[in-house]
């Protein structure tokens, strides 16, 4: 997925968030004392804060700004580069003794990232890059780029895989940064220290970098954070962490073991010098803040927290919620998966004044998400039993009204996390309750409580029943035509070959699994059908031309780098609208039931990515339907049609402009010079193997060149099936040796067409380079194409995507289509935005691949 693109989709989720009265909110207080605040008249107690001692009120510190401001104004505006606030030294001085190091205070978190890495990491370095680790490290790793530094993304879930990574990197580089999170801000996790110290063994280049924001203050001595209190810190470690959050000031901190190389980033890193300083009200709020953390109240904050921290570890146990990990963080993970889940539960508490947040992408992966819980010391015991105990009640709500079970939130979140498995501890409760609630039938109170704008219609549709197939023999061919034998090259006829082509093939890529689904009413009527198909894909195969040359530089050492299991409808040798709905009845429900079986083939075949493909774009309820099944929407490229009205060529001609007219003459022109022959059944002479092969050979001449909509390579044997079957045909053109064709007249291109009912389409060509420049090979088959479809009495021919030019020369129509999708988790989407970046600077593609390799 593009930027462009992944920016549209956030837009859409966040829209879906705003119109449940979730996200943007604008309190009406006053004033805020940290329990609660006001939304429209209702006081909502709040979960959603990061300041987890509740500081920010605190006497001390509100009394250091009040002095700082009154010493040295609101603001002081110089960069540090060449003259620093006077409290600067005072507050340094102050963080390095309470974090036991040399420590430099930086404006905010995300530009001390900047300024560490920036320095440390160059192009004799390498960064290893947890894939969840925070956005502020992620940005700040991508920018090393630009100065040479190789940066190698690894799966949260896999992290042990980092150790292999490392140790080859450590042979090649200088310095090798294995950067991860303290404290993971949306699940709430611990970076496992046993991993860090693995791999700090495997050489003296490796070092650590880590941000523990959301582990500062509320635990350890001094409040120096989790991560230090369960790592310790020496001088192959770099800490990056926050003064705001538990903090309660502002800005962020370094940490560094030796003063020269606090010194060699304050003088050299970049935002450092050049960017705006921590302003005066804030340094006097962190200089009074580590001062309490110098003292012993600390501990009497952090001992609140952690109260009110082990009450809620135990109630949630007791009620059997979802948690995805149980640990001392303050931060609490309830697992729900698709967005409108955790919507669902927010509203609803909302509702009963409680504000929590909804967890969904793009923190987190589309089918992974659920609610944030994040607890402070402004909390009471009354307060942490209040939200458990609502939770409690809606949690097993809403999952018994989706018909989710516990079963089903371990599949969607396993290897969420490193390590992690799921026991059965907490299942018996929950997994009661949600079973007692699908049998009653009788949804929560507050399921009706939603917002207006959040509501979707309602079709009450009784006794839909589904039909699933695993071969298209198994279905009525005349049916099945009626509905799909025009569209995406997936009639009757056309499938049959494709099984028999790729069904339980040797190589990977070529063996494909087929589904056939069809939803009919009470009556027996077809609501819905579609064929599915799960095959092995490449991540980057809607990824722009640049992107896809440096993945495929990859693929030289290992072909199934970014490759993953992927559900389709349709198939990898079709295009165009494979979905049959019809939208005159219950549509929604039937395309629920269709999805939902579609998601059921997709946990069974352990899919990591669906894909529901080539439908039209430009249809808003469509768009509202894919997303409330957590499917994003992405821009296809176009694809071209030609509606044939007229009933010769001249009539053709008439029809187009003076340019394309003139364009269209000269390719009739040359058509003399060319000689075409259809292969297939009932049609002049069978090709040999030796044809074949060469027809196959051109074939790879374009599918290598076409990276904009890449894929693995269709075997020969397809080509020979083709030839076999009634529903394709195979057209060959051979050049006159006298105009400069081949002396053997071998075929200078060819073209593989499906053929059903008033419907013509070419799905594949291939040509020999040495005849599409001079001797226009490709526009001529192009236009033989359309000749063939007017000579069969053809309505419609498909000329399918890419070569956009071309085709419009001769008068055909783009049809904007899109792809609506899905993915387990964010991995192969972060790598390929890293290849992306690197593609973007134009520097050499990293040989380095291990850690990221999908196998089949």
């Amino acid at each position: 997925m593009e930027a462009s693109e992944r920016n549209a989709t956030v837009d859409s989720i966040h829209q879906e968030a705003i119109q449940h009265g979730l996200y943007f909110l604008n309190p009406d207080d006053q004033e805020l004392h940290g329990r609660t605040f006001s939304l429209n008249g209702q006081e909502l107690l709040a979960f959603a804060s990061c300041s987890y001692l509740g500081l920010e009120h605190h006497p001390q510190l509100v009394e250091g700004v009040v002095r700082a401001v009154r010493r040295y104004g609101t603001q002081f505006s110089a960069t540090r580069g060449f003259v620093s606030a006077p409290p600067y030294p005072e507050l340094e001085a102050l963080m390095s003794e309470l974090l036991g190091g040399y420590a430099l205070v930086c404006s905010s978190t995300s530009l001390g990232h900047q300024s560490a890495l920036g320095v440390l990491a160059t192009e004799k370095d390498a960064i290893v890059l947890d894939h969840q680790a925070h956005y502020s490290i992620q940005q700040a790793a991508q920018l090393t780029r630009t100065s040479g530094c190789q940066v190698e993304i690894v799966r949260h879930g896999e992290l042990e895989r980092a150790l292999e990574l490392i140790q080859r990197l450590a042979t090649l580089r200088r310095t090798v940064w294995f950067a991860v999170d303290g404290v993971y801000s949306m699940y709430g996790d611990l970076v496992p220290v046993e991993l860090l110290r693995e791999a700090l063994k495997i050489a003296p280049n490796v070092r650590l970098y880590v941000d523990d924001a959301h582990g500062m203050s509320w635990v350890g001595k001094n409040g120096r954070g989790s991560f230090l209190t369960r790592m310790g810190f020496n001088e192959r470690i770099v800490l990056a962490t926050s003064l705001n959050k538990a903090f309660a000031a502002g800005g962020g901190c370094l940490l560094f073991a030796t003063d020269q190389e606090r010194q060699h980033v304050r003088k050299t890193g970049g935002p450092l010098f050049f960017s705006g300083p921590l302003q005066p009200p804030m340094l006097g709020a962190a200089i009074a803040s580590a001062k309490l953390h110098l003292s012993p109240e600390i501990y009497q904050h952090q001992e609140v927290l952690q109260e009110r921290v082990r009450l809620a570890n135990q109630l949630i146990q007791e009620k059997g919620l979802p948690l995805l990990v149980e640990n001392e963080s303050p931060i609490f993970f309830l697992r729900l998966g698709l967005p409108r889940l955790a919507f669902k539960v927010a509203r609803r508490m909302m509702d009963e004044g409680i504000y929590v947040t909804p967890s969904v992408y793009p923190t987190v992966p589309m089918r992974r998400g659920g609610i944030r819980l994040s607890l402070t010391a402004y909390h009471s015991a009354e307060d942490v039993t209040r939200v458990i105990n609502r939770l409690a009640e809606h949690i097993p709500a809403v999952l018994a009204e989706e018909g989710l079970t516990v079963d089903n939130l371990d599949d969607e979140f396993r290897n969420a996390l490193p390590g992690k498995t799921y026991g059965t501890r907490v299942r018996a409760p929950l997994q009661e309750l949600i079973q007692r609630l699908i049998v009653e039938e009788q949804p929560s109170a507050a399921s009706t409580q939603l917002a207006p704008a959040a509501r979707r219609p309602v079709e009450a549709v009784k006794d839909l029943v589904v039909e699933r197939y695993t071969s298209i023999w198994q279905i009525d061919k005349e049916l099945w035509n009626s509905m799909l034998g025009t569209v995406g090259f997936i009639s009757w006829d056309s499938l049959m070959m494709q099984e028999q082509v790729f069904s339980n093939a040797a190589e990977s890529e070529n063996s494909w699994q087929f589904l056939y689904v069809l939803i009919r009413d009470s009556a027996g009527r077809v609501l819905a059908a579609a064929p599915f198909t799960v095959a092995l894909c490449k991540d980057d195969m809607l990824m722009r031309e640049e992107v896809s040359e440096r993945v495929e530089a990859r693929r030289k050492q290992d072909p199934y780098f970014l490759s993953s299991r992927a559900l389709l409808l349709g198939t990898l040798l079709s295009e165009g609208n494979h979905l049959y709905l019809d939208r005159s009845g219950p549509w929604r429900a039937a395309l629920a039931r269709l999805v939902e079986a579609a998601r059921e083939e997709y946990d069974r075949a352990e899919c990591s990515v669906m894909t529901m493909r080539d439908l039209p774009d430009g249809d808003p309820e469509m768009d509202q339907e894919m997303l409330h099944h957590g499917l994003v929407k992405v821009p296809m490229l176009e694809s071209h049609l030609l509606n044939i009205t007229w009933w010769s060529e001249e009539e053709y001609l008439t029809s187009l402009t003076k340019r394309k007219r003139e364009h269209v003459r000269e390719r009739i022109a040359q058509s003399q010079f060319y000689l075409r022959q259809l292969h297939g059944v009932g049609l002049g002479s069978s090709l040999t193997l030796e044809e074949l092969e060469h027809l196959h050979s051109l074939y790879l001449n374009v599918a290598r060149k076409a990276l904009r909509l890449n894929v693995f390579h269709l075997p020969l044997r397809l080509l020979a099936a083709m030839h076999e079957s009634s529903s394709w045909e195979l057209m060959t053109l051979r050049l006159d040796p006298a105009h400069g064709g081949p002396a053997d007249l071998h075929p200078v291109a060819f073209c593989a067409a499906h053929k059903q009912g008033t419907h013509y389409g070419a799905f594949l060509c291939g040509v020999d380079y040495d005849y599409v420049y001079q001797h226009g090979a490709y526009r001529q088959m192009l236009f033989q194409i359309i000749r063939r479809a007017m000579e069969l009495g053809m309505k419609t021919v498909h000329l399918g995507m890419t070569a956009n030019l071309e085709k419009l020369r001769f008068g055909t129509v783009p049809q904007r289509t899109c792809v609506y999708m899905q993915a387990r988790d964010h991995f192969s989407g972060a790598l390929l935005r890293e290849i992306a970046a690197e593609a973007s600077i134009g520097g050499t593609p990293a040989p380095e691949s291990g850690q990221v390799i999908v196998r089949p």
